[in-house]
């Protein structure tokens, strides 16, 4: 029979198992396996077929009302190649949607993240979303991108994401920034906590969910939670999909 002691360390032991199985960077340190998806998955290692979405976003979805078009229910895949790039010597590889996890398993494909391949799934901007919190440094950018758009463009930049994903970005931070500007900068100067105590959003993050959400989410493709990468902002269990990054070849 259990003592009370253990029974009251039972439940954070199962906890701290649990997190540890099911961990999106299959225990390896954050900071190191994404900076291995950077240096290992640029867009110009990919091969051909590419999915149509993996690309710039060359005109400003928001200006379309119309946008987002429906998103169909699949999944974003990786496969390594066994060719590899005569600059660089790294492998090459592939992106592919798949309806199906089991789809993606059977043509030996790993799932990268849920919903279609788009302008953020090659696997450097996988490793950007892994290895930091980006709240705050694209809001950072955002701050900088009310100066100077070239300022913003290299603010993101820095931060390491593919040019592509860059775009979308960008056209999210513009949207935001045109919508909800003023509860934002309310939340800036206050410090105002990403969510509230009943644990939503706190109105900022709540707007750019409402008005840039759904461009953004359609365009980039990855997200941090349908990539199963945790965040500073709390989201319901139920908008993240769990999953493991552990498809990284010879040592980090």
């Amino acid at each position: 029979m259990l003592s009370s002691n253990m029974m009251f360390y039972l439940p954070l032991l199962l906890a701290l198992l649990i997190s540890t199985t099911t961990s999106d960077t299959c225990c390896q340190d954050r900071v190191v396996l994404g900076d291995w998806f950077v240096a290992h998955g640029s867009p110009d290692l990919l091969e051909e077929p590419i999915p149509p979405l993996v690309d710039y976003v060359k005109t400003n979805p928001y200006d379309d009302p119309s946008n987002p078009p429906p998103s169909p229910d699949v999944y974003c895949a990786m496969q390594w190649s066994n060719t590899t790039d005569p600059a660089t010597g790294l492998r090459k590889y592939r992106l592919k949607n798949f309806d199906s996890e089991a789809a993606a398993k059977s043509a030996n494909f790993s799932i990268t993240h849920k919903g279609h391949c788009g302008s953020c799934s090659t696997l450097q901007d996988l490793g950007v979303y892994i290895r930091q919190n980006l709240t705050d440094s694209t809001r950072r950018c955002g701050m900088e991108g009310i100066i100077s758009s070239e300022w913003q463009h290299e603010c993101l930049r820095e931060i390491g994401f593919s040019e592509e994903c860059i775009t979308i970005w960008a056209y999210n931070i513009i949207n935001t920034r045109s919508n909800c500007f003023w509860v934002c900068m309310w939340s800036n100067v206050t410090k105002e906590p990403f969510n509230k105590p009943d644990g939503s959003l706190n109105d900022c993050l709540q707007c750019d969910e409402d008005k840039s959400g759904p461009n953004f989410k359609y365009f980039s493709g990855r997200t941090r939670r349908n990539s199963g990468i945790p965040s500073a902002i709390k989201r319901p269990d139920s908008q993240r999909y769990y999953m493991e990054h552990c498809y990284w070849y010879g040592d980090l």
